[in-house]
């Protein structure tokens, strides 16, 4: 616990509790994109982060279901021809997430971390830009009532104008104001969590209104009770043993580099020691744990530190 030494521990109580809230509509829509069901995203969002900071050496970096892994995963699948959230998925999508665990102990033993640092910030901010214009594409459709899309650009845009023959006026002023109201609130008032107030907006008018009644689309039951332990299917060693080794690593490698640029600057700015070999042991526990639960890769996420770092976390 000797990380813990801010001066206002009630900041660092209030930031967790806004990111927590933040975490679960991010974290569901993640694992969803990761070909999950989405209480998977919950359930990232438990065991392998306090895995992660039982071992790290960043006092405040925040980890979790993120982009980045959840789009390569679902990519995979595509690949593979497994459907989204069926059984395969659910066996095939943890394997993942452990082989993307021992890729990070190959890590943690070579010291790749000092990698790092020969890593183009412009290329890094390239891959980045283009993962959130492959999601947010994917998630268009949802925002007038679709259903979220897969591939690269020309499917998604094929699959966005095919999905206008949806289209359902009440689903679109809703998603499309929601859109509206948090970044126009995120320039005047970037203290206030709106993301949080229009998930609790968003629940209220479905409990006054039921606006499944008018045909606004409401997201699946999901599963009460925490976590249990699964077995991945590592059956599929055999028949994708290849493919699934080289995107392990693939991910592996984009998680190392996006989270230790990231956890390395948040490190500059309040003068703290980052260890970037024991951050790659960290990694490697979080995506372990997360999938023997069942869960996709998991990554540093940049917005939610910046949500914490904005309401004084520094623990």
């Amino acid at each position: 616990m000797k990380q813990f030494r801010s001066k206002h521990p009630g900041r660092d109580i209030w930031s967790g509790i806004i990111v927590a809230l933040v975490s679960i509509p991010i974290s569901m829509g993640y694992a969803q994109i990761a070909g999950l069901p989405a209480v998977y995203g919950l359930y990232g969002s438990l065991l392998p982060i306090l895995f992660y900071a039982l071992l790290t050496t960043s006092p405040q970096f925040v980890v979790g279901v993120d982009a980045m892994p959840a789009v390569m995963v679902g990519s995979l699948l595509t690949q593979f021809g497994i459907a989204a959230e069926s059984d395969a998925a659910m066996e095939l999508v943890p394997l993942v997430s452990i082989l993307t665990a021992l890729w990070f102990l190959v890590f943690f033993l070579l010291k790749a971390g000092r990698i790092v640092k020969y890593i183009s910030t412009p290329v890094m901010g390239g891959f980045i830009s283009g993962v959130g214009l492959t999601i947010i594409l994917m998630q268009i459709p949802k925002l007038f009532g679709g259903t979220a899309g897969t591939g690269e650009l020309f499917p998604l845009l094929g699959h966005i104008a095919q999905q206008c023959s949806v289209f359902h006026p009440l689903s679109a002023v809703l998603g499309f104001g929601t859109f509206a109201v948090i970044l126009i609130c995120k320039k005047k008032i970037p203290k206030v969590p709106m993301t949080v107030i229009m998930m609790v907006v968003g629940a209220l008018l479905q409990a006054i209104f039921h606006l499944d009644r008018y045909g606004v689309k409401m997201l699946s039951a999901v599963a009460p009770g925490l976590p249990r332990l699964v077995l991945p299917g590592f059956s599929y060693l055999s028949v994708y043993g290849k493919d699934l080794i080289v995107e392990s690593l693939s991910i592996a490698a984009v998680v190392m580099a996006q989270t230790l640029l990231a956890s390395g600057s948040y490190a500059m700015k309040y003068g703290d020691k980052l260890d970037h070999n024991r951050e790659l042991l960290a990694y490697g526990a979080m995506n372990l744990v997360s999938g023997f639960t069942g869960c996709c890769p998991i990554n540093g996420s940049v917005s939610r530190s910046g949500i914490a770092d904005s309401f004084g976390c520094r623990s």
